[in-house]
C-alpha cells in the first residue's frame, strides 16, 4: 500500500510540473509569440499563410532553415550544402510575423517566428542535432547570382552557439551586400536563431537594411525577441 501511495504521488507531481509528460503544445507556442505590441506602435503582427511560400528561398512548412539561399548559391565547400532540413515527426506551428506598418520601411526589423512541436523530447533533440550540423556546414561566404533582384549579391555568414533560459541552439548572423548599382548605400542585416528544449524547436528570423558602415544588430534583436518568447513559455 505504501509503495502504491508513493507511486501515485510521484505521478501527480509530474503532471503538475511543466504541463506534464506531454510537454509544450502548438497553442502554448502561439500564445508566447512576440507580438506587435511588444515592438511598439509602428509595428503590425499577422500569421503567415502556410501556402504563401517564398519561392526565392523555399523552406517547407515543416522545415528549418540552416543556410539561407544555399540552394541558389555559388560557394566553395567539400559537399553540397542544403538551405533547410526537415526533421521527422514534427508538427509545424504557423509562423507569426511582426513587421513595420509602413510598407516602404526597410530599416525597421521584420521579425518572423515559428516552431516545430514533437511527440517526444528525444525526437526534438534529434532535430536540433540536424540543425547544428546543417548550420556548421554553411559556407562563411557565398554569392547568389540568379533569381529575383532582392536576393542577388554576396553573403557573409557566421555561427555561434547560444543558450537562453535553459534553451540551447545556434545563432546565425548574415550580412548581405547587393551587386554594384543595385543598392550602393545599404546592406541587409540578417539573423537566424534556432533553439530547442523539451519537445519544441523554436526559431526567430530578423531582417532589415542598414547603411553601409553601420554596425549590424539583427542578432541582438533576435535574442531580445527570443527572451520575450521563452519567458512566456516558462
Amino acid at each position: 500500500m505504501r509503495a502504491l501511495v508513493v507511486a501515485l504521488f510521484a505521478a501527480l507531481t509530474v503532471t503538475a510540473c511543466g504541463g506534464g509528460s506531454s510537454g509544450y503544445t502548438v497553442s502554448d507556442v502561439k500564445a508566447a509569440y512576440f507580438k506587435a505590441r511588444d515592438g511598439g506602435p509602428a509595428m503590425e503582427g499577422y500569421f503567415q499563410d502556410p501556402d504563401d511560400h517564398a519561392h526565392s528561398n523555399y523552406v517547407p512548412f515543416g522545415g528549418l532553415e540552416v543556410c539561407p539561399l544555399a540552394q541558389r548559391a555559388s560557394y566553395t565547400a567539400p559537399s553540397l550544402v542544403a538551405n533547410a532540413i526537415e526533421p521527422r515527426a514534427a508538427e509545424p506551428v504557423q509562423q507569426f510575423v511582426v513587421a513595420p506598418k509602413a510598407p516602404d520601411d526597410l530599416r525597421t526589423p521584420t521579425i518572423t517566428q515559428g516552431a516545430l512541436v514533437f511527440g517526444t523530447s528525444a525526437i526534438a533533440e534529434s532535430g536540433m542535432n540536424a540543425v547544428r550540423s546543417g548550420m556548421e556546414k554553411c559556407p562563411t561566404s557565398y554569392e547568389v547570382r540568379g533569381g529575383p533582384s532582392p536576393i542577388l549579391g554576396a553573403y557573409g555568414a557566421s555561427n555561434r552557439t547560444v543558450e537562453i533560459a535553459g534553451w540551447s541552439g545556434m545563432l546565425q548572423q548574415i550580412a548581405h551586400t547587393y551587386p554594384p548599382g543595385q543598392a550602393d548605400v545599404y546592406y541587409e542585416d540578417l539573423a537566424h536563431v534556432v533553439v530547442g528544449r523539451g519537445n519544441v524547436i523554436l526559431y526567430v528570423d530578423v531582417a532589415h537594411q542598414k547603411i553601409i558602415g553601420e554596425r549590424a544588430d539583427a542578432t541582438a534583436t533576435a535574442e531580445r525577441v527570443l527572451k520575450t518568447v521563452l519567458k512566456r513559455l516558462g
